[in-house]
């Protein structure tokens, strides 16, 4: 049964935040051929939705197994995912493993629950970014995910809770509801999601995610990381904040020399960490942009165990 959301009185609760630089990842990609060598990884990061999960967000029992035997041999198994930490935790249960997270697409990494899951690298939001969609959503009546201390906020307005129910419906996530996100002005979140209507190539909406953003692309795409995920959500981070960060920063936190990890993915936001790995795959059912990333093309999709298959074929024990 999904939790329930909670309702809550809005008060400012921003505090000064501090991190450890972690050096960016510029690097060319390599155009998919045969597949690579097998290698002794030690660190498999993997993208979630459209690449571990199924369409019906399942893990198959081929994945699991392998994911399963990589971690027994002392592998780290990284789960990368825009979701939130806590919504990405339970798919170590469901492998009966631990790991470290990758949560909101690089904004925030934490390590394994045996350790703590103490923060490993966080970048949030500049507060004048935020704070201009805070004002631009609640003029123009536009639904706002701002996530903050791990906790997700939204206005409490009935015209726009279906979209608030199709997100907490299609992740799980649990919103904590407030009167106005303006109480959040001058805070950092970790990152926002404006969701709103599908673009329809026949009827061009303004309010539509693709139309919405151009607009932000336009006015913020040298300074802030405007990206499409799925098709309801335009998501907002800093410009440093991506996968391929985080996996690097997690990279060194365990020791693990770059050329020993491997990065799964299918999607825009996979992008960095198939780059910056040291064999990034990708799924058959990937985007182009993932597909350019690519060290390699697996034959087959994520309703295909391609992890296992992968797996199978690229690391060496």
């Amino acid at each position: 049964m999904m939790s329930q959301p909670e309702y809550t009185t809005c008060r400012n609760p921003c505090r000064d935040r501090g991190g450890t630089p972690v050096p960016g990842v510029e690097q060319d990609s390599v155009t998919p051929q045969t597949a690579p060598e097998p290698k002794p990884y030690r660190l498999v990061a993997l993208d979630l939705d459209g690449t571990l999960l199924d369409n019906a967000g399942r893990i198959s029992p081929e994945d699991a197994s392998a994911l399963t035997s990589f971690a027994q041999r002392g592998g780290i198994v990284v789960l990368a995912s825009g979701r939130m930490t806590a919504n990405v935790r339970p798919f170590y249960d469901q492998l009966g493993i631990d790991g470290p997270t990758i949560a909101y697409n690089g904004a925030l990494s934490r390590d394994s629950r045996a350790v703590g899951g103490g923060v490993i690298l966080e970048t949030a939001l500049p507060a004048r970014y935020a704070d201009e969609l805070i004002e631009y959503t609640w003029r123009e009546r536009f639904h706002l995910n701002y996530y903050f201390d791990e906790q997700l906020y939204a206005r409490d307005d009935p015209e726009l809770r279906r979209f608030a129910d199709l997100y907490s419906g299609q992740t799980g996530a649990v919103y904590r509801f407030v009167p106005d996100l303006a109480c959040f002005l001058g805070c950092e979140p970790t990152k926002l999601i404006l969701v709103t209507d599908r673009t329809d190539p026949e009827k061009p909406d303004p309010r539509h995610r693709d139309e919405l953003y151009h607009v932000w692309h336009e006015r913020w795409g040298s300074e802030v990381t405007v990206m499409r995920t799925n098709p309801e959500y335009l998501e907002f981070y800093h410009r440093e904040a991506s996968k391929g960060r985080a996996l690097a920063a997690v990279a060194a936190h365990y020791g693990i020399p770059q050329e020993l990890t491997i990065a799964f993915g299918d999607n825009f936001n996979d992008v960095s960490m198939l780059e910056w790995a040291g064999c990034g795959v990708a799924v058959a059912n990937s985007n182009a942009d993932a597909l350019a990333a690519a060290d390699w093309v697996s034959p087959l999709t994520n309703n295909d165990s391609a992890v296992a298959e992968a797996m199978g074929r690229l690391v060496s024990r």
